[in-house]
């Protein structure tokens, strides 16, 4: 139970920072900014001739693929053109429409705002224990009756704690506001993929929002655990966030350069988007799959786990 003391005296550190509380209220007000924003500029005369409004954006997608074929564009490019034509052109064939927003459909298309969540993530694993050293609280810490190992625990539980709570917060700010925007029905609400065989299938927006929330959690903790070996790494909390950040921007950029070779699945980044693998659409990388990329990112967690305790467990204090 003394071990509780520790991690409730993280979570103070934590909340009594002005900037958690700015973090967590940045996605909430980019939340109910949208919806409004929505609401204003809404064109309903659109709405209710959505099939005539698709029936044109067909045509001009037609036109860009027929040029982005001939001056040979990006391959993945030419398949989200085709892709998209042919789900408009099913859309409009089942009288399915695109324009129809529930709250279910508002949480999916707001899913992008876990890009700010794993920044600010970031920014709190990657200052959590480089700042006990960068102030020198870390003696006062290494003097109490417990071992090094639990101290850190502490730190990366409540730091898993705070991501989490953050992407609850989000998942429930979202529900709330999409259903007192659009109303909080739309469970059977479908959208529309294409499978790897080019044919066109319904799925569930309610199975697409809960699964994305579960790859979400998965891809917090590896995020967690690399900004979190960073933070032991580094005795500047500063240097450690400059780290992180670079290390996330251009883990991705190298991966979109080596996106066609044949060990890139191997590597960390290349498996942190796994909202993409639920579909299984608009892949860069053709070859991975959602359980293979959850194994991955498994295994760099234990390891980067793994680095930093042995760090932290070794890394001697100057008095």
């Amino acid at each position: 139970m003394k071990w509780l003391s520790l991690l409730t005296n993280e979570w103070i550190k934590i909340f009594s920072r002005t900037r958690t509380w700015i973090f967590l209220a940045i996605p909430i007000v980019i939340i109910i900014g949208i919806a409004v924003y929505d609401k204003v500029t809404t064109d309903v005369e659109v709405n209710e001739n959505w099939k005539q409004e698709l029936t044109e954006t067909i045509k001009a997608d037609e036109k860009t693929l027929d040029e982005a074929k001939k001056n040979n564009d990006d391959e993945v490019y030419i398949e989200y053109l085709e892709s998209t034509i042919k789900q408009n052109e099913y859309a409009i064939a089942n009288d399915i429409s695109p324009y129809e927003t529930t709250a279910w459909q508002f949480m999916k298309d707001m899913s992008w705002l876990s890009i700010f969540i794993g920044l600010f993530v970031i920014v709190v694993a990657s200052d959590i224990v480089s700042n006990e050293f960068a102030k020198g609280t870390i003696k006062m810490l290494l003097i109490r009756p417990y071992s090094r190992w639990k101290i850190l625990l502490s730190k990366l539980v409540a730091t898993l704690g705070f991501a989490f709570l953050m992407w609850l917060v989000v998942i429930i700010v979202t529900w709330l506001v999409g259903g007192l925007a659009y109303g909080f029905g739309g469970m059977d609400q479908s959208y529309l993929i294409t499978a790897e065989d080019g044919q066109v299938k319904e799925r569930l927006i309610v199975e697409y929002v809960f699964a994305n929330i579960g790859v979400e959690f998965i891809e917090l903790t590896t995020l967690v655990a690399m900004s979190f070996m960073i933070s032991t790494l580094f005795m500047s909390n500063s240097v450690a966030i400059g780290v992180a950040m670079f290390t996330m921007f251009a883990g991705n950029i190298i991966v979109t350069l080596l996106a066609k070779k044949d060990w890139v699945i191997y590597t960390l980044f290349a498996n942190m988007d796994l909202s993409v693998l639920i579909d299984g659409q608009n892949q860069m990388i053709k070859d991975l799959t959602l359980p293979f990329s959850i194994s991955v990112l498994a295994v760099y967690t234990v390891v980067m786990l793994a680095i930093t305790f042995t760090v932290f467990q070794k890394r001697d204090v100057k008095a």
